[in-house]
C-alpha cells in the first residue's frame, strides 16, 4: 500500500482534500470517486500525489532524534512546528532558486510563442527570433517534394493532375497545397 495525496474540484469549489491509502493512483482515484459518490469524474479537475512513506518516515526519526538528543541536554524540547518550518523554508527557497532564472531588476519579457519542446533556457529571456526551419515534406514512398517545382509547374500547366502525376504526388496533395499558399496558374 502508498499514501496518496488527492485535490479535486469543480467549478472553482474544492471537493475533496484528502490523503488516500491504495496500491496505485488509479485505485486511490477509485476510491475519491467514492467517496464522493460520483459516477463519472467528468468536469472535477483533480491532482493525484504520491507521497514517499518512507522519506516522511527518515524526517520524522531525525526529528524525533533531535527532540531526545534536546531533552537529554537539558534543553526545553522544540515543538513539531519550530523544528520542521526552518527546514521546510530553507528547502522551498533551494527549489525557487533553481527555477528562477530572470533576475527581478530584469524588464519584462514580451509576448513569446509556447512550444512545448523548446528547453527552457533558450525560451526565458530570449530575445533573438529563432531562424525560421525549411520545410521538407516527404512522399508516402519517401522521397522529398520540391515544393517550388511543383508550383512552376501547376503555374505553367494549369492542371491539378498534370502537376500531380509529373511529382508522383496525390490530387489532394496538390490541391490543399494550393489552396493554402494561393497559387495561381498563368
Amino acid at each position: 500500500m502508498k499514501l496518496f495525496k488527492l485535490i479535486a474540484s469543480r467549478a472553482g469549489q474544492v471537493l475533496f482534500d484528502d490523503r488516500v491509502e491504495a496500491d496505485s493512483p488509479r485505485e486511490a482515484r477509485e476510491q475519491m470517486k467514492a467517496l464522493l459518490g460520483l459516477q463519472s469524474l467528468t468536469g472535477v479537475v483533480y491532482a493525484i500525489t504520491e507521497i514517499p512513506i518512507e522519506l516522511i518516515q527518515s524526517i520524522v526519526d531525525a526529528k524525533l532524534a533531535e527532540a531526545l538528543q534536546r531533552v537529554r541536554s537539558g534543553q526545553p524540547p522544540a515543538s513539531m512546528e519550530q523544528m520542521i518550518r526552518p527546514i521546510a523554508s530553507a528547502a522551498v527557497r533551494e527549489q525557487l532558486a533553481t527555477l528562477r532564472t530572470v533576475q527581478p531588476d530584469d524588464p519584462p519579457a514580451g509576448p513569446q510563442r509556447f512550444d512545448a519542446f523548446t528547453p527552457a533556457d533558450q525560451i526565458i529571456g530570449s530575445t533573438t527570433p529563432k531562424p525560421r526551419r525549411k520545410r521538407v515534406s516527404v512522399t508516402t514512398n519517401g522521397t522529398l517534394v520540391d515544393w517550388k517545382a511543383v508550383k512552376r509547374a501547376y503555374r505553367r500547366t494549369g492542371s491539378i493532375k498534370q502537376t500531380a502525376v509529373q511529382f508522383e504526388l496525390s490530387i489532394n496533395s496538390v490541391k490543399a497545397r494550393i489552396r493554402r499558399e494561393g497559387w495561381t496558374h498563368e
